[in-house]
């Protein structure tokens, strides 16, 4: 029995291999576990230690912080009078005849060759209008007198923020613009720079920057302004001190670096929000984030995840916007650093959150250069108004103070510029097409070119030839 029952010697050697070969699996996923672990638990650490420290600082980073730094942000003397100028705006669309009406109406066209004095079939709709409008321009005057950005009724909810003050911001500038149109065609200059004072204080009331959105919508309230500028200034009825008035209001470029940091700052808040939702069942109770509860469940957010969340945002809020020229560049490459997480989870939730930066940055640029070109077309006014005639070239512009960065884009391109006869043509590349890289066209577009898109467009930035009688 004994000698049967003995065991060659290499038959222990190799059970000990087959238990190591057994335990090792079971052991590497014991470490990863572990390592797992670990890594969420240190993750989780250094989120928690971040939040505490922007709420020290005032930093928001949920729903009840964004509400108190929007509050210590905004002024409250004027939320009452500026909320009555919004419902006094809608009511006057219920107006006779206002759907004819530019800007304000669905049948009205922009009066974009507006000739003061000449054929404007519409001129006797807008004057009755506008007379029935005159206490809410009286009361938008008054209100101009308050400190800015006002503050607004505001329930911050994630991506479920409301924002129907700022968006009925746009009625108050296109009665304003309406206005100036009236006043340009009956060559009230006084009245004219009046519109334009309320413009400017209209858009600093609503300047509040919490989120992209209402960004955006500073963006389209800029262009209303700078477009009516451009309109009054092909056949100029100005004098050389009111050229002088409307270069100074707008000779100073945005702060884009302050505005880029608020602006991400809050818009990185609301996605925090709405994760702080999401992962409190938050589809329960709102019809906003039905369907997206799912999506929290099959694709969980973790710590790790969290912090990729909040690493992409942080390159977003820190990208160099000195240098506009590369500022798009940098906004492309926070986007790309989607792609470059690794971890499913916070893939979806950054496609669910995140903002679309880079489009966002081109808008701040394609304000910038809309500044420029307007800018430019009112130093041309101011040169023929002093020198007698136009200028050969747009550098002779500097003999008035007009650098090469003022009457060229942000990638250096000298606007376009010709005189044929007593008119001269300023022109920039097709706003229409500001998502794809485009030069400016070394000959003057023909207005077939252009003239169907400035008709189509709501933002007063599609032309982009203008003409100078």
């Amino acid at each position: 029995m004994n000698a049967k029952s003995k065991k060659p010697s290499w038959y222990s050697s190799n059970l000990r291999w087959y238990v190591v070969l057994a335990v090792l699996p079971a052991m590497m996923a014991i470490v990863a576990v572990l390592f797992y672990g670990y890594r969420e638990w240190d993750a989780a650490q250094s989120l928690r230690a971040q939040k505490t420290q922007w709420s020290q600082s005032g930093v928001p980073y949920n729903n009840v912080s964004l509400k108190d730094w929007y509050t210590k942000r905004t002024h409250s003397e004027g939320t009452d009078d500026w909320q009555r100028i919004l419902q006094l705006c809608h009511w006057g669309q219920g107006a006779s005849g206002i759907e004819r009406l530019p800007y304000l109406g669905s049948e009205g066209d922009y009066p974009i060759s507006l000739v003061p004095g000449g054929d404007w079939p519409e001129e006797p709709l807008v004057a009755s209008f506008l007379k029935e409008m005159e206490p809410v321009l009286d009361s938008i005057e008054k209100a101009s007198v308050h400190p800015t950005p006002v503050r607004f009724p505001m329930m911050f909810d994630g991506v479920g923020t409301l924002l129907p003050y700022l968006q009925e911001s746009r009625t108050v500038m296109r009665l304003l613009s309406l206005d100036f149109d009236y006043a340009y065609y009956h060559q009230d200059t006084k009245r004219a720079l009046r519109d334009l004072d309320l413009m400017l204080a209209t858009i600093q009331a609503f300047d509040s920057r919490e989120t992209l959105v209402s960004e955006l919508i500073n963006i389209a309230l800029r262009g209303m302004r700078t477009g009516a500028i451009r309109r009054s200034l092909t056949n100029s009825i100005w004098t050389d001190d009111e050229l002088a008035t409307l270069r100074k209001s707008i000779e100073i470029p945005e702060p884009h670096g302050e505005r880029w940091k608020d602006v991400m700052i809050g818009e990185r808040a609301i996605g925090l929000s709405a994760i702080e939702s999401l992962r409190g069942n938050a589809s329960e109770d709102s019809n906003l984030y039905q369907g997206s509860g799912s999506v929290g469940m099959l694709f969980p957010l973790t710590p790790s995840g969290e912090q990729i969340f909040l690493d992409y945002y942080e390159r977003a809020i820190s990208v160099p916007n000195s240098d506009l020229n590369t500022w798009q560049a940098a906004a492309a490459g926070a986007e790309q650093s989607i792609d470059a997480a690794r971890s499913s989870s916070a893939t979806v939730w950054l496609g669910m959150l995140v903002p679309a930066v880079q489009p966002a940055v081109s808008a701040e640029i394609r304000m910038e250069v809309d500044r420029r070109w307007t800018q430019t077309a009112i130093v041309l006014r101011q040169y023929k108004s002093q020198k007698g005639e136009w200028p050969s070239r747009l550098r002779d512009l500097e003999s008035l103070g007009l650098g090469l960065d003022d009457y060229s884009t942000v990638n250096g391109e000298v606007f376009g510029y010709e005189v044929v006869g007593k008119t001269a043509y300023l022109w920039t590349a097709d706003p229409a097409k500001w998502h794809v890289k485009q030069n400016i066209s070394p000959t003057r577009p023909s207005k077939a070119d252009y003239a169907e898109s400035v008709q189509d467009s709501d933002d007063h930035l599609a032309g982009y030839v203008l003409e100078l009688k």
